[in-house]
């Protein structure tokens, strides 16, 4: 299955206010899209605030999209993954 990067701009949020966001993103996606893996999320902070990049697994992007409408997230970028290196099997 396809796997997704998606870069959220937050701006000015608390970690209260991520953790809040993170759980009902988690519920949508157990109740209404059990199609769409999601396999972690970074939280970075920007001189434009928060932003996060977190990774999904989908058929396609327009999946992970209607997720995020769904979760009343942004999804400012959508970025199919090519390729994973990992430096353990180097």
């Amino acid at each position: 299955m396809p796997r997704y990067v998606i870069e959220r701009k937050l701006g000015d949020v608390s970690e209260a206010q991520l953790q809040e966001a993170a759980a009902y993103s988690k519920q949508v996606r157990e109740t209404q899209f059990p199609d769409v893996g999601w396999d972690r999320s970074y939280v970075v902070k920007t001189d434009a605030g928060l932003h996060t990049f977190c990774i999904y697994e989908a058929d396609n992007p327009e999946r992970v999209v209607e997720h995020a409408r769904a979760a009343r997230l942004p999804a400012d970028a959508i970025h199919e993954v090519v390729m994973v290196v990992d430096p353990a099997a180097l």
